[in-house]
């Protein structure tokens, strides 16, 4: 996807005296994990802002924050940004980079061991790319989770804390940690500057997501088939008050997700490689908290050509335009890594029903379409991808059962093999009209009959869940 290059974030700091809020009404191929039924705990539905059915259009044109890649302070990925709603200033969490030695350290540090005890950076980065300061907080967690409260005149970041250090690889907060930005400053977890919330007690993998423009926050906690998410009353919260507004279980592994409104967009996808060549496997999921269900999935196709493509942070922010969701990517490959960030401000009712058709590639020298209405597609609406064709062999040799027709692209491929029923011409043809379609797991669509059939066969209304 094309881009257009221009440095929106100068907006933020233009209308940082009078930040712009909202009118109403105004708007990361991993397996999924098994998870239980959407279990919403009773709550009020926001009478302002974006909900479930006004969204960010996910299918719009994303703009490019900053016109470039950033190199922050650390040569590690960057976990996840988040905005200052009144000077626009920009946090990013970042793990300590490897053989970093810290003022109070006698020894530089290993990065095996920076991860196993959750040692993160968070950079303050203004509206021009510049890093400007710099705080480190050793023993928190990841940093896949971040908010900023402004307060008294000055950010305070909501984040994981308290995190167990693990043997080997990476450890996460069980608690949420609230601490004022102090450029240089290094703290440890446990110190009383970090003010501690246990919303959950006992929980791992907790990482917090803050929406102050509608007074909430969120919290994700647990991992594989136990992750779920709660959403509370930001102020009741900050009482220990650890009602939850709504709960319900998250699907799909993430890399970083938030909370804003009647909406929870989480990032799922891992780096270009061997397995997981361009286009990747970066997909947005998206949640009505009302109703704990899942109601939109879509592949991200932004920036296809960055080096090492790396799916990480997501949140949402004011401009003068209204909200707008930013989400990003970790890139360059060897290291040290940068951040791209990219921002989406269109909505859209969600409905789904003008989601647009692309076109599949076939062997045009063997299989010849009806008429260009019948000329092999897709569409993706959620989980479901809908294929839409009529093909007829230009030889007029008799279909074979079990022929490969296409092979569709890897962002769609199902993870099990997925049968469809389609339709056959009716000249000629002695008993059922219908055929047997099937769809594998490396992407191939074959159709299945024993009857030889010479006249065109279809899917006009085929469609398989990925």
């Amino acid at each position: 996807m094309s881009l257009t290059r221009r440095t929106v974030l100068t907006a933020a700091a233009a209308a940082a005296a009078a930040p712009v809020i909202a009118p109403a009404g105004t708007a990361q191929g991993a397996a999924h994990a098994a998870a239980p039924a959407p279990a919403p705990v009773a709550g009020q539905r926001l009478t302002s802002g974006m909900h479930a059915r006004h969204r960010f259009d996910l299918r719009a044109e994303p703009v490019d924050l900053f016109g470039r890649e950033l190199r922050l302070t650390q040569s590690r990925v960057h976990q996840q940004v988040a905005f200052d709603p009144v000077t626009g200033l920009a946090y990013v969490t970042q793990i300590i980079s490897d053989g970093r030695q810290l003022a109070d350290e006698s020894t530089p540090v290993p990065g095996a061991e920076r991860d196993r005890r959750g040692d993160l950076c968070i950079s303050e980065v203004a509206p021009d790319g510049t890093v400007r300061a710099a705080m480190y907080l050793r023993g928190v967690g990841h940093g896949g989770g971040l908010g900023v409260e402004h307060t008294d005149g000055w950010p305070h970041l909501w984040l994981e804390t308290d995190a167990t250090p693990v043997t080997s690889g990476f450890a996460y907060g069980k608690r949420i940690g609230r601490i004022a930005f102090a450029p240089s400053a290094i703290v440890d977890a446990g110190s009383p500057q970090i003010e501690v919330f246990d919303p959950v007690p006992g929980s791992s993998g907790v990482t917090p997501s803050l929406d102050m423009e509608h007074g909430r926050i969120g919290v994700r906690r647990g991992s594989g088939a136990t992750a779920e998410y709660r959403v509370y009353d930001l102020a009741a919260f900050k009482l220990r008050d650890f009602t939850p507004l709504y709960r319900f279980p998250a699907l799909y592994r993430t890399q970083a997700w938030c909370l804003y409104g009647d909406l929870v967009h989480q990032n799922e996808g891992s780096a270009y490689g061997p397995a997981n060549p361009s286009p990747g496997n970066s997909w947005w999921n998206v949640y009505d908290v009302t109703t704990g269900l899942m109601i939109e999935r879509r592949f991200n196709t932004t920036a296809l050509g960055l080096s090492h493509r790396e799916t990480e942070s997501i949140t949402v922010r004011r401009t003068p335009d209204g909200p707008q969701l930013v989400f990003g990517f970790a890139t360059q490959e060897p290291g040290p890594r940068r951040m791209a960030l990219y921002g989406i401000t269109s909505t859209t009712d969600g409905t789904g029903d003008h989601v647009p058709w692309t076109t599949l590639e076939y062997d045009t020298a063997v299989y010849t379409p009806n008429s260009n209405n019948y000329v092999p597609q897709y569409r993706q609406v959620g989980n479901r991808i809908d294929l839409h064709l009529r093909l007829s062999r230009t030889d007029k040799a008799p279909w074979t059962t079990g022929e490969k027709i296409l092979t569709l692209p890897p962002h769609i491929r199902p993870n099990r093999t997925q049968g469809m029923v389609g339709q056959t011409t009716g000249a000629g043809v002695t008993g059922s009209l219908t055929v047997r379609w099937e769809v594998l797991t490396d992407g191939s669509l074959h159709i299945y009959d024993p009857r030889g059939l010479t006249g065109w066969i279809g899917l006009d209304a085929g469609y398989f869940t990925s």
